[in-house]
C-alpha cells in the first residue's frame, strides 16, 4: 500500500511539502482545497517565481473577498478570507529569496502581516493585545461566554522561529478556544515583526522572554494561574521546554516534536560533505567553513537558497556564525529542571529532528508521555502535517485528562 507521502502534489519536493502545509489549514479556515490545487496546477517545478506569482495572485483574490465582506458587515467572512490571504502570502514569501527579485522580501512579509492583522481584527471570538513595555507582541484569544470559577486554563504557543504567526491557529489556538480554553499567540526575538521590522534576532535567553510574558498574562483576571501550559511547535519544542525548565508556574508542557538539539535540523539541510566538515571542526575555523560553503553554493541555486533561509532571521549571513549559536542550544543540561508532565509528539517520518522525541522522553522518564503518529493515519510527517485536527484532538484530550476541562461538564446520568 502506498503511503500518504508517496502521493505527490508537485514533482518539486519543496513545493510538494509546502502544498501539504497549505492543505493542512483547510480545517482551520486557512485554505480552500480548490484554491491550493489551482496553485499546484499553476506552478512550475523548480521555478520559485511561478510559486511566488501563483500564491500572490490567490492571496489577492482572497483580499478582494475579505474587503468586500467586511464592507458589507460580514465580519466572519472577512476574518476567514483574510486568514486565507495571510496564509497564502506567507507561503509565497517563503520562497521569495529564491526568485528573480529577492528584494520583494520585506514588502511580501508586510503584505502578509496586513492580512493577518485584518483577520485578527475581524476575529469571531474575543481577542486582546497583551501590551507591556519592552515585552514581546502577544495576543490573548478567549471564547465567548462567562468565565468559569477560577478562570480559564491557558495555552501559550511557542511557534517555530521561522513560521508565521498565522500558523498558530492550526497548531493550538483554535482548538483551545473551541474547548473553552484561552490561548496566547506571540512573536519572540527572531520571529515576525521582531525581526523584519525591529531587527531583533533570536535570543539565547528565550526562558526570560517567556517568563516575562507569563508575568503579564497572569495579571489577567480571567486566567487560571494554576493551569498554564507551554506548547512548542517545531524548534519551538526546544523553546517551550527551556521556558518550562525555568518557570515552575508551568503546569504542563507540550513538545511537537521533542527537540534536544535544534542544530540538527539546520545541519540536516546541508549536503553530507558540508555536515561532515562542520562536525570535524568547522566551528574552530568559521571563516574557512564559510569559504567552503560559499564555493559550494556558487553554482548551486538550491544550496544558495537553503543557506539564505538558514540565515534569514539571524543578524548575520554567515552559516558558521548561525551554527555556532545553535550549537549552544542544548536542552540536556536543563531537562532535570522540567518538573511538569510533558506530552511529546513522535511522527514516524520525522525529518527535522529524527529520534529526538524518543530521546527527550527517555531523559524525562516518568514525566513524559510519548505520543506516536503514523503515516497510515496521515500524520507521520513533521508536526503531523496533513492531520492537524488529529494532532490537536490528542493534545487537548491529554491536557483535559491532566488538568481538567475548561468547565466541568454535567454529571453523567444513568
Amino acid at each position: 500500500m502506498r503511503s500518504v507521502a508517496s502521493v505527490t502534489l508537485s514533482d518539486d519536493g519543496g513545493f510538494d511539502f509546502a502544498l501539504r502545509c497549505l492543505l493542512s489549514g483547510v480545517g482551520y479556515d486557512m485554505a480552500e482545497p480548490g484554491e491550493v490545487l489551482a496553485v499546484a496546477e499553476a506552478i512550475v517545478p523548480g521555478d520559485r517565481d511561478s510559486w511566488f506569482d501563483a500564491l500572490s495572485a490567490q492571496a489577492d483574490r482572497c483580499a478582494d473577498a475579505a474587503l468586500r465582506a467586511a464592507d458589507a458587515g460580514h465580519r466572519r467572512s472577512g476574518a476567514t478570507a483574510s486568514l486565507r490571504e495571510a496564509n497564502y502570502r506567507y507561503a509565497a514569501f517563503y520562497h521569495v529569496l529564491g526568485t528573480s527579485r529577492p528584494e520583494r522580501q520585506l514588502p511580501a512579509w508586510r503584505a502578509h502581516r496586513v492580512a493577518l492583522e485584518r483577520a485578527i481584527a475581524y476575529w469571531p471570538t474575543p481577542v486582546r493585545r497583551l501590551n507591556q513595555p519592552d515585552a514581546v507582541p502577544a495576543w490573548l484569544f478567549t471564547p465567548h461566554g462567562s468565565v468559569p470559577d477560577g478562570g480559564r486554563p491557558v495555552v501559550v504557543v511557542h511557534n517555530l522561529l521561522t513560521a508565521p504567526l498565522s500558523d498558530v491557529f492550526m497548531t493550538g489556538v483554535t482548538d483551545a478556544v473551541e474547548r473553552g480554553w484561552a490561548a496566547v499567540a506571540f512573536e519572540g526575538p527572531g520571529q515576525g515583526q521582531a525581526w523584519f521590522e525591529d531587527g531583533v534576532g533570536p535570543t539565547d535567553d528565550w526562558a526570560g522572554v517567556a517568563s516575562r510574558l507569563s508575568d503579564r498574562l497572569l495579571q489577567e483576571e480571567d486566567i487560571d494561574r494554576t493551569r498554564l501550559v507551554a506548547m512548542g511547535i517545531g524548534d519551538g519544542g526546544y523553546l517551550a521546554a527551556r521556558a518550562a525548565a525555568a518557570d515552575h508556574r508551568t503546569a504542563a508542557l507540550v513538545c511537537d516534536p521533542g527537540v534536544v538539539r535544534p542544530i540538527a535540523a539546520a545541519l540536516g539541510q546541508l549536503p553530507e560533505h558540508l555536515r561532515a566538515l562542520w562536525r570535524s571542526g568547522g566551528s574552530a575555523d568559521p571563516d574557512g567553513f564559510d569559504r567552503v560553503v560559499a564555493d559550494a553554493a556558487h553554482d548551486d541555486a538550491e544550496l544558495s537558497f537553503t543557506l539564505a533561509k538558514l540565515t534569514e532571521q539571524w543578524p548575520t549571513t554567515s552559516p558558521a556564525a548561525v551554527f555556532g549559536r545553535l550549537a549552544g542550544w542544548d536542552l540536556t543540561p536543563h531537562v532535570e529542571d522540567i518538573d511538569c508532565p510533558t506530552w511529546i509528539a513522535d511522527p514516524d517520518q520525522a525529518t527535522s529532528f529524527p529520534g529526538q522525541s524518543a530521546e527527550l522522553a527517555l531523559l524525562l522518564g516518568a514525566r513524559a508521555s510519548l505520543a506516536p503518529f503514523t503515516s497510515a493515519e496521515g500524520a507521520g510527517l513533521d508536526c503531523e502535517i496533513g492531520a492537524p485536527r488529529l494532532r490537536n484532538q490528542r493534545v487537548y484530550d491529554w491536557l483535559e485528562d491532566l488538568l481538567g476541562p475548561a468547565e466541568p461538564g454535567p454529571a453523567p446520568t444513568n
